[in-house]
């Protein structure tokens, strides 16, 4: 049998740009064009009188409006409730414009180096320690990154992430993919205590060390406290290379930081494009004008949906690669917002896959739902539908149309955002026009400051997450771990009260 041939496809050009990054080529985004060309849109059209009892009004938002301009200034002026402990935690709020162009050229160099030496790179950290570094390589990379050739990965090792889960089978199989390969780790933890990639750093540690003794620590990367810490601890005793976690800046706000950076190089990522993304939307959302900062419109869009009973945000994307985006979303809006019994539930979707799966509920199902749109407006490449002569599926209008699978992506958001809307689901859509670092960047601080204002809002601190420790408590005591002991000795004795039911099949 002959093998799938690719010449009709044309270049992949997702793989084109892989390979220019790995050489050094870059995108103009210093350009007042290339900022025109990348202007990231928000049509909230769909998010006003709906057909429905609980249908927002203009009347509604306008009320809100005042709290999130006084929101914004407080922001700006570093006022309300934003501490952890003694610690204002709004480094994130002027990242972009504080952090050095040689700073990043230090983390360049630094993974540059150890590129050439290995054959992959192991991520280990779990939800702000993982999720924006996954989502920016995942949104910029081949769907098959791994598979690639290391020459049309553009130079760069294969890249895995552990320590996000505790599923043996998973790490099994990531072992696997390693074995017999020159691998790099580098390990993300404020702390260093956090259960899941304190356990997943002693392994591939252990790994590493057993079989490079010393020299293992040339290809352990430490990213945590500047200070103070076990992880910090272990790395000066080794000697292994350290990274910085501000201690104003919440895991979820990380990606900016090093948390995010180290990662992001070593897969070819353009960390002066990235940043400049973050630079201009932080110009752009400092404003106290309302209709021309997106930030505040979306809070108070999002408020107002609340006030009016929406408990549950549908986060939908027609691209894979912004999928791992709504996944980031849905840490950083429900772990700022879910206090006092508050907040918007996010689940991200992917269109049209999840309109087979739920699409029923979301169009007839209880009206508490609002829906985002992050629709990916240019994707790297273009696929033509065939014409045939037989039309058994009926599809030649399509191309006889001039219509490709482009175009039929983009009607995946389109035709649900109009059916949704009139089945009483209110919606606004992002309109992202290319898949750059630079408009992941804008898109990032975009919903770091929407979450903020929407903090203020529901007049909570949204840079602190007590309600995490609760389960991280009962899995301490629950595993032995010392210090826990009265906590295990109250959960054994609730639990031995509790009637047990149980339905063996």
């Amino acid at each position: 049998m002959a093998g799938f041939v690719l010449d009709e496809f044309g270049e992949n050009e997702t793989i084109r740009r892989q390979i220019a990054r790995g050489r050094g080529q870059e995108e103009p985004y210093e350009q007042a064009a290339f900022e025109q060309a990348n202007t990231i849109s928000l049509d909230v059209t769909n998010m006003f009188d709906g057909p429905e009892p609980t249908s927002m009004h203009r009347k509604d938002l306008e009320q809100i409006i005042p709290g999130a301009l006084e929101a914004n200034t407080m922001l700006e002026r570093g006022e309300g409730d934003i501490r952890d402990h003694d610690i204002p935690m709004t480094g994130w709020l002027n990242l972009p414009e504080e952090i050095t162009a040689g700073h990043l050229k230090e983390i360049a160099s630094a993974t540059r180096e150890l590129s050439g030496e290995i054959d992959a790179f192991v991520s280990l950290g779990i939800g702000g320690s993982y999720l924006g570094i996954e989502a920016t390589f995942r949104a910029l990379t081949h769907s098959f990154f791994n598979q690639l050739s290391r020459e049309q990965r553009g130079g760069a090792p294969e890249i895995y992430f552990l320590g996000q889960n505790m599923d043996p089978d998973f790490y099994r199989d990531t072992f696997d993919m390693l074995e017999g390969k020159r691998v790099a780790i580098n390990v993300i933890s404020k702390s260093g205590t956090t259960t899941e990639t304190a356990i997943a750093f002693r392994i591939l540690q252990q790994a590493l060390e057993s079989r490079l003794g010393k020299e293992a620590r040339r290809f352990i990367l430490v990213t945590t406290d500047r200070e103070k810490g076990a992880l910090k601890k272990v790395a000066r005793e080794k000697g292994y290379r350290t990274f910085v976690i501000p201690d104003n800046v919440g895991g979820r706000f990380s990606v900016l930081t090093d948390v995010g950076l180290v990662g992001l190089a070593m897969a070819n990522i353009d960390l002066g494009e990235f940043t400049a993304g973050f630079r201009r939307m932080r110009r752009l959302t400092r404003t106290n004008d309302f209709w021309r900062n997106p930030s505040l419109v979306h809070a108070a869009l999002r408020y107002a949906a609340w006030l009016k009973g929406k408990k549950i945000e549908v986060v939908a994307t027609n691209a894979t690669s912004l999928y791992p985006v709504a996944r980031w979303m849905e840490q950083l809006f429900p772990e700022s917002e879910g206090h006092k019994g508050q907040g918007l539930w996010v689940s991200p979707s992917l269109y049209s896959e999840k309109l087979h799966a739920n699409g029923q509920m979301v169009q007839q199902g209880e009206r508490n739902i609002i829906e985002t749109f992050l629709l990916l407006r240019e994707h790297d490449n273009r696929l033509p539908i065939p014409r045939q002569r037989e039309d058994l599926d009926g599809l030649n209008f399509l191309p006889d149309n001039g219509m490709d699978m482009n175009d039929i992506n983009r009607k995946v958001v389109e035709g649900p955002a109009y059916a949704h809307y009139q089945g009483g689901v209110p919606n606004m859509t992002f309109e992202i026009p290319r898949r750059n670092s630079y408009n992941l960047g804008q898109f990032y601080y975009l919903m770091e400051r929407s979450v903020a204002v929407s903090g203020f809002l529901l007049g909570h601190n949204p840079f602190v997450q007590p309600g995490v420790e609760s389960y991280k408590t009962a899995m301490f005591a629950l595993i032995g771990k010392p210090g826990f002991e009265d906590k295990a000795k109250r959960m054994k004795e609730k639990l031995q009260k509790m009637e047990r039911t149980v339905i063996h099949a």
